[in-house]
């Protein structure tokens, strides 16, 4: 139960479903609690169910190791999977990572639903850091992420949205060889995380290094999409947005493809799939990685992180507008604003997300130039212009000599606004 490493049989959930897991992995998350009192079973179930506001299933069980000081087994409302929840000792790793040295640790570990385990996870998160245990940081087991008390506090308790996707997986890199020119080098990219999901781990590898970023943001976009939409069988080519075509092959079969300079040689104790060109022709999708690194194209995102962005977006609207004004037509920095577009002209046109830069504010409203070359809605001309409502937006972005900023960076927005002078 409280095992890190497991070994999983690749079962497809079936064959419409090929990379969709029947059995996911086991999701553990390890709470830091700020004590002395040592809990209890009776204290701790007690707690939960004054957080959730309804009473709860819990049966005291057989502790199965030895750093166990008691479990018991749990079901309440909200969460659609049992928990097993176990107290130990607080160990050393745990004192570094938290910064707390008198203390406990509850342990708990579940199977996420794998239709809606972004939620699931949310909500998990959500009852251990807000029941009143004195949780000072959580460790997510699947990624290694450490949540201190403030983190928990923004993405869990005080956000009035979702986390993203990603929360659920982490995407490493291992480049070799080691102390060679970057020209000389190779990147393998792999997630972990999504088996917990009910999904296959995805990879890429053979990936030049100056290529590594590209080739990150198409692991996570994928695995995010996955979420939604099952994934094609072996060698069918997908679109995961405007020139970004990808195909998907074993990884036995990636592996053999490898020269022996490259990473990505180990056995694999995870079911996953490599992510490669049109066809399986080619290791990685060097035309993909390409057309991302030329800036001109991107990952789609998914229905979810979207809704979540606009909500964002129209949150923060007010702050859009007070930067809008102050920077106004400046040379150094801009505004823009995100409108999903549909070619009324042609009812088979796809719909596209367009950018519009803030020439104008008036009252609650922007006027807003076109700011790029349309993809589909060609019969727009060059610098259109359109009166913009906080309604007609999914997202914005304040462009700064620093870099870009979003609905998500109020702070930073703030100190360079007052520094900025027009």
């Amino acid at each position: 139960m409280t095992s890190t490493k497991h070994k999983v049989a690749f079962t497809p959930s079936s064959a419409e479903t090929p990379w969709q897991l029947t059995n996911p992995l086991p999701t553990d998350i390890r709470a830091v609690i700020n004590t002395t009192v040592q809990p209890t079973v009776e204290s701790v179930g007690k707690t939960l169910a004054t957080f959730i506001g309804e009473s709860i299933e819990a049966e005291e069980m057989e502790i199965q190791d030895s750093d166990m000081l008691w479990a018991m087994r749990v079901r309440l409302v909200g969460l659609p999977t049992d928990m097993v929840v176990w107290l130990e000792k607080l160990n050393d790793a745990s004192r570094q990572a938290s910064g707390i040295q008198d203390g406990w640790i509850i342990g708990v570990q579940t199977v996420l639903h794998t239709g809606d385990p972004l939620t699931h996870f949310s909500n998990l998160m959500r009852l251990y850091s807000g029941a009143d245990l004195g949780v000072e940081s959580i460790c997510d087991l699947a990624t290694g992420r450490w949540f201190p008390r403030q983190v928990l506090d923004t993405l869990f308790i005080d956000d009035k949205s979702e986390p993203p996707e990603e929360i659920l997986w982490i995407t490493r890199v291992v480049e070799a060889p080691e102390d060679c020119d970057p020209e000389e080098m190779w990147a393998w990219v792999t997630t972990h995380g999504l088996a917990r999901c009910g999904r296959v781990e995805l990879e890429m590898l053979g990936v030049p290094v100056n290529f590594t970023t590209e080739a990150t943001y198409v692991i996570d976009g994928l695995a995010a999409l996955t979420l939604e939409s099952p994934l094609p069988p072996v060698g069918q080519t997908m679109s995961i947005g405007p020139d970004i075509l990808v195909s998907l092959i074993e990884c036995h079969v990636a592996v053999s493809m490898l020269d022996k300079e490259m990473p990505g040689f180990e056995n694999r104790t995870i079911p996953s799939v490599a992510i490669a060109s049109p066809g399986g022709t080619s290791i990685f999708p060097s035309e993909a990685l390409e057309a991302l690194h030329s800036g001109e194209t991107a990952v789609a995102k998914t229905a979810r992180f979207t809704k979540r962005q606009s909500t964002l977006a129209r949150n923060e609207w007010e702050m859009l507008l007070a930067a809008a004004v102050q920077i106004g037509e400046s040379e150094h920095a801009m505004c823009m604003v995100q409108v999903p577009w549909t070619n009324t002209e042609d009812e088979n046109s796809p719909s596209e997300y367009l950018w519009f830069r803030i020439t104008n504010v008036e009252l609650q409203n922007v006027v807003g130039a076109l700011a790029h070359t349309p993809r589909f809605s060609t019969s727009l001309p060059e610098g259109h212009e359109e009166k913009l409502s906080v309604d007609d937006i999914t997202d914005w972005v304040v462009m700064t000599p620093v870099g870009p900023m979003g609905p998500t960076d109020s702070d930073a927005i703030a100190d360079f606004l007052s520094q900025f002078t027009n």
